[in-house]
């Protein structure tokens, strides 16, 4: 391989939140980290050295998109994702969750019902709440392993509805939806006119044989209706860059939305996250390929370690992104009593599955965006708290479940 993944980087005392905010968030340091949703990775020089030569110029003032940011996209959306965007279509935001809540206070007002699927990143039920809309679950379905859309339910939640948060590639069951899905999915949200706004943070962490189809590409009526939002903050690690990107192919909507944004004058980007995201569009495929197998093994790695030293937990089989949903129910535990097993007794740092709301229960997530080394490492401490089956009874000392990212 050309690029090294196995290559351990020491993150502490870079004020990463993942490794040096630890008792701010868990209440304890001695902990080995596997939760906030960014990797352990290096970005590859094809990235790194364009940053560096831009920060070699020491001045750093208000900077626009060059076409050379657009060209980039494009390229990549075409040969990734097989689908033609234009450059009037591509809006940039310092994040997916700040667009989230910028489509939420445009296109919605208090009162209104939104839909989400739960279990799923939680920012998504943070949104509706801090805007003051009310909250439509449309809980996914676990069967044999594999999570599936209650299309009745999404019906009559639909009906009431006026925006509908899409999670594609779903976090946290690493679901890739199908063609299939996707024109139900249309048939549901034409029928009730329901927008939707589709977070596509991890379209490019995809595992083979699965294919990411993005919701609007499907078709021009659910082009119509989408903000779909991208970003190279997973994918190249870039995520304290903050700068993501939301295709928008519908005129007045995009209008709307780039009106509310130059309102809160957030139309502007970082230099850094304009130079990085530019460079790895433009650049960093041969990395992305190299790096989609790595993971895949640390999820075989997982689940075979699993399977013969710790059977009562299973992982369900990621579609895609690098984050594991870790099935503990046999466990017998509460939320509580899990997630204090896993801090006080396995010293791991992973995200509760309570946090992602209904169906989440007896579940943890866990980042395998790192080293090989790391994931075996947690894995060892994990089995080393289980060896002791006393400790699995229920009574223990519980910890509030901690905010994620």
């Amino acid at each position: 391989m050309k690029y090294n993944f196995n290559k351990t980087i020491d993150r502490t005392g870079t004020d990463c939140i993942k490794w040096d905010y630890l008792e701010a968030f868990f209440g304890k340091k001695d902990l080995h980290p596997m939760w906030v949703a960014d990797m352990d990775f290096e970005v590859p020089p094809e990235i790194l050295n364009p940053i560096k030569e831009r920060a070699s110029h020491s001045v750093f003032g208000y900077t626009a998109k060059p076409m050379d940011f657009y060209t980039a996209v494009i390229h990549w959306f075409k040969t990734r994702y097989d689908w033609e965007i234009e450059k009037d279509w591509i809006v940039a935001t310092p994040g997916v969750v700040p667009a989230l809540n910028l489509a939420l206070q445009e296109f919605t007002k208090t009162g209104d019902s939104i839909v989400i699927q739960s279990p799923v990143y939680f920012p998504f039920k943070d949104s509706i709440e801090i805007n003051e809309r009310i909250l439509l679950d449309n809980e996914l379905v676990l069967r044999n392993g594999h999570y599936e859309i209650n299309w009745e339910d999404l019906e009559q939640k639909a009906k009431s509805a006026e925006m509908f948060l899409f999670c594609s590639p779903h976090n946290p069951v690493s679901r890739v939806w199908t063609a299939q899905e996707l024109e139900k999915l249309e048939d549901i949200c034409e029928r009730n006119d329901l927008l939707i706004f589709s977070d596509e943070i991890h379209a490019d962490i995809i595992f083979k044989p699965n294919t990411h189809i993005p919701t609007a590409r499907l078709s021009k009526k659910l082009a119509d209706r989408t903000i779909s939002a991208f970003a190279t903050s997973k994918t190249f690690n870039l995520a304290g860059l903050q700068l993501s990107i939301n295709i928008i192919p519908n005129d007045e909507v995009r209008r709307r939305f780039k009106l509310t944004l130059e309102r809160l004058h957030l139309n502007m980007s970082n230099i850094f996250g304009i130079t990085a995201t530019t460079a790895a569009y433009q650049n960093g495929a041969e990395w992305l390929d190299e790096l989609l197998p790595y993971l895949w093994n640390n999820y075989l790695t997982v689940d075979a370690y699993l399977k013969k030293n710790i059977p009562e937990i299973t992982v369900i089989k990621p579609e895609g992104t690098f984050l594991l949903w870790l099935d503990c129910g046999k466990l017998g535990l509460t939320d509580e009593e899990l997630a204090s097993f896993f801090l006080q007794k396995a010293g791991l740092a992973l995200s509760n599955g309570a946090l992602f709301g209904p169906g989440g229960s007896g579940f943890m997530r866990m980042n395998i965006g790192c080293p090989e080394e790391t994931v075996i490492h947690g894995l060892e401490k994990l089995k080393s708290a289980m060896s002791d089956s006393s400790q699995l009874l229920p009574g223990v000392e519980a910890e509030d479940a901690p905010a994620d990212c």
